[in-house]
């Protein structure tokens, strides 16, 4: 899956916190999340996200499959596609639309 750089503001949600992160990268199946204090790999969450030209605030459940501390501490959350379909669609254009911007800009020369 296609894979971009973004820092987007993102709510998160899990039995045990609900708490305002930034988003370092995001694709169209997960979203990789900065955090001091990461939750557990296997942890259920829903994220709120809002994106750049996007009306709606993105809902998506999803597991957490990798944490980790030290340096850049945070960790990635694979969505379930099953509940997300239409937020999926969302994210899923946003993302190719970054994409083929990097890759306009990319072949520009930067």
């Amino acid at each position: 899956a296609c894979r971009v750089l973004a820092a987007l503001e993102a709510g998160y949600e899990d039995r045990r916190r609900q708490v305002f992160l930034r988003t370092r990268d995001l694709s169209e199946s997960g979203v990789y999340l900065l955090s001091h204090d990461p939750p557990d790999v296997g942890s259920q969450a829903e994220i709120h996200l809002e994106l750049p030209g996007c009306p709606a605030i993105l809902r998506l459940r999803g597991t957490v499959i990798r944490r980790e501390t030290g340096g850049t501490s945070g960790f990635a959350l694979l969505f379930d596609e099953a509940s997300n379909e239409a937020a999926l669609c969302e994210l899923r254009q946003y993302v190719t639309q970054i994409a083929s911007r990097e890759a306009t800009e990319g072949a520009r020369g930067g």
